[in-house]
């Protein structure tokens, strides 16, 4: 089986009634035949999803799609770890968004719930601003702890935007959207969005427009309404100003995003992240440089790409093309499967005199003690065949 490389990907655009013209124009994106290319909201440029799935545009793996690639290369692909934790599952989905208009105030769920209710992925995202005009806005969580009945009355009465932290974002801002925290943007705005794989949104307001049935898209309030996190928002802690610098933005459970201010060349040890990596240009021009048998290969990363590095690549080198030159560098913690629900300190019995089964790792259905039946842990194995 031939060696893995550093995948490039086409992308995917999808219009929006509040998308804009700048992913075509300034980053040079065809949209498809009977696309509006003046309202293109989304380009989805690594993506593992159901009809919606990344295809190679470099190398003999051109025009494979990624699905593809992993169940030839499984662990290779993403890295041991990632792959037993995810499987056949590639666990990242990577966006550029241009919020021209207004983007409906909406909310994500998180794994414990997308599992139970839809059998898929929560929706863990972070927002890095490529761009922002004058009078765009980012809301972003609660001012303030609110009620349930508060923001549901407000959401009915189109008054919800004043619960919510107002934010003028600049070039470089960063905001961790955890599940449960309700947002919005308008005005101008574009933006990276590194995420889950997963397409969960809950609407629950849309600025007026699904009052007009011109308009109106399917809501979703009394759905979301539990998935809420009611709390003042964590300001401190998920909104970073102006990153510029080499610095880590974000290490979560699904992944780690630093970010590179490309001044000089970087040796970038592979055997230090035990994963994938993707690259995603910033700004500016970046080359990818690999030393093999072959001699040296060069993969250049232009503004708005981005490049995968699959996990068993040997160590490589990345440098500035261009003066300012900025790159997000995403990769994957490692995942220990741990059974939550049981203490090793505790002798091997469920301690349910009804229950006849000597050990914690309980089968009997019966049984209601509670312990090792993995009921709403969140690596249970669902019906999709991942690993939540």
């Amino acid at each position: 089986m031939k060696k893995l490389y550093p995948l490039k990907f086409r992308p995917i655009l999808k219009s929006r009634v509040w998308g804009g013209p700048r992913i075509v124009k300034e980053y040079g994106r065809e949209a498809e035949e009977g696309a509006d290319a003046s309202h293109i909201g989304e380009s989805w440029d690594l993506c593992d999803m159901p009809d919606c799935e990344s295809i190679v545009e470099n190398g003999f793996l051109e025009g494979n799609d990624i699905a593809d690639i992993l169940e030839t290369y499984l662990g290779d692909l993403v890295g041991d770890k990632v792959f037993e934790y995810y499987g056949l599952q590639f666990p990242l989905l990577v966006k550029i968004l241009d919020i021209d208009g207004a983007i409906s105030l909406q909310v994500h769920p998180n794994d414990e719930i997308a599992a139970e209710r839809y059998d898929a992925y929560g929706k863990e995202e972070v927002w890095y601003v490529l761009d922002a005009k004058k009078d765009a806005c980012v809301y972003m969580g609660f001012r303030r702890d609110v009620s349930v009945a508060e923001f549901y009355e407000k959401c009915k009465n189109g008054t919800a935007i004043e619960l919510l932290n107002v934010f003028h974002p600049k070039k470089g801002d960063c905001f961790i959207v955890k599940p449960g925290t309700v947002h919005a943007a308008s005005g101008g705005i574009l933006l990276s969005e590194i995420q889950e794989p997963s397409d969960l949104t809950f609407r629950l307001y849309d600025w007026g427009r699904e009052l007009n049935p011109a308009t109106a898209r399917e809501m979703h309030l009394e759905e979301a309404i539990d998935c809420i996190n009611y709390n003042k928002f964590d300001v401190e802690n998920c909104y970073i100003k102006g990153v510029k610098d080499n610095r880590h933005i974000y290490e979560g459970e699904h992944f780690n995003i630093t970010n590179i201010a490309l001044s000089d060349t970087y040796h970038i040890y592979t055997d230090n992240f035990k994963s994938c990596i993707a690259y995603i240009c910033t700004e500016g021009e970046a080359l990818i440089q690999v030393v093999n048998e072959k001699g040296n290969e060069i993969y250049p990363l232009k503004r708005g790409e981005i490049i995968l590095i699959p996990a068993t690549m040997s160590d490589f080198f990345v440098s500035p093309k261009a003066v300012g030159t900025n790159l997000l560098e995403v990769s994957f913690p490692e995942h220990h499967e741990e059974d939550l629900y049981v203490d090793p300190s505790v002798a091997a019995s469920c301690g349910d005199e009804d229950c006849d089964c000597d050990e914690a790792d309980c089968d009997d259905d019966e049984c209601d003690c509670g312990h090792g039946h993995h009921h709403g842990h969140h690596h249970h194995e669902c019906g999709c065949g991942h690993h939540h």
